[in-house]
């Protein structure tokens, strides 16, 4: 196996992509991951000797060099390596299953152990004057969905216009994380804001995209647009929300960041986990658990700035 032009990574990413339903962010993660594999083998274990590449031939001491590598000259962090791990093994497992390698050096490659941190959030106070801070009006319903559902960025902006129920304030996150539909809750102030964007704003960017030129399908479908017409994209979210967050005066923010808060808020309400598991789309019960960890040390830190003779 040959690796001049890597068919087996192009094989991969086809796999992942056809019968996986991986999204394009997930496999462009893979496609560098592994190809950054591919050239720190060609450098450090064959000498450049670039002939010489098969997949087959590395063993798990070359895979932990590439890790250790990693972790020591390149600086990157635990969870950015285990993300590695993650590609290494699903790679080496479909070229074991596909007959295309004889053994699989990344069965045992172990994941590092990950630090247990706390998800970073905003109380409460400030997310209000987050809300309070601007007049645009699709600003101001994108904080208030992504705070109200917990939605990641990505899949705030996929949300369609058949997706959203006013009815029952529910909103279909399609192919979330994982590739599974779930459905995620408004508050009453979220569906109210979102209903006054879609009904004026949106329509105005509409018919003055319409002037222009024609609409896209995508954006007729489409429940968040740019001034521009077309489907909001995740840098312009981030990036507005960040700029917010400085002129107001309070901690950098990102759309991720309203999400924990989301969860930590629940939480500290003594929201049930597993509610918040299913609205948060967590496949695992251990991954949303953090957010209790987070309930123990607000208390504390409210105790101690409290209590009058500390």
């Amino acid at each position: 196996m040959n690796g001049d032009n890597d068919l087996s990574i192009d094989s991969f990413l086809s796999y992942l992509t056809i019968e996986r339903g991986c999204s394009d962010n997930t496999i462009k993660g893979y496609a560098h991951d592994l190809h950054t594999l591919k050239k720190f083998l060609i450098f450090e274990v064959l000498n450049n000797d670039i002939a010489k590449f098969d997949w087959g031939t590395f063993k798990i001491m070359h895979l932990r060099g590439f890790l250790s590598y990693l972790y020591n000259k390149k600086d990157n962090k635990t969870s950015s390596i285990h993300r590695r791990v993650c590609s290494i093994k699903a790679f080496y497992r479909y070229l074991g299953d596909n007959e295309m390698i004889e053994k699989d050096p990344a069965k045992d490659l172990k994941y590092p152990k990950r630090p247990s941190s706390i998800p970073k959030f905003l109380e409460v106070d400030h997310i209000q004057k987050l809300f309070d801070s601007t007049t645009n009006m699709t600003h101001r319903a994108i904080l208030e969905v992504l705070y109200s559902t917990g939605a990641r960025c990505n899949e705030l902006r996929s949300i369609n216009i058949e997706d959203i129920n006013f009815k029952d304030r529910s909103i279909i996150i399609r192919a979330g994380k994982g590739n599974k539909d779930r459905i995620v809750l408004l508050s009453e102030r979220a569906a109210n804001l979102l209903k006054q964007y879609l009904d004026s704003r949106r329509e105005e960017v509409l018919v003055n995209t319409g002037k222009k030129r024609a609409i896209t399908a995508d954006a007729k479908k489409a429940a968040f647009l740019s001034n521009r017409g077309q489907r909001i994209a995740n840098r312009t979210i981030q990036h507005f929300i960040a700029q917010l967050s400085k002129d107001i005066g309070v901690k950098h923010t990102t759309p991720h960041m309203l999400r924990h808060s989301f969860a930590s808020h629940l939480v500290m309400s003594n929201t049930n986990i597993r509610v918040v598991q299913k609205l948060l789309g967590h496949a695992s019960l251990d991954t949303t658990q953090i957010y209790a960890n987070i309930s123990d040390d607000f208390l504390k830190k409210e105790f101690d700035n409290s209590l009058p003779l500390r």
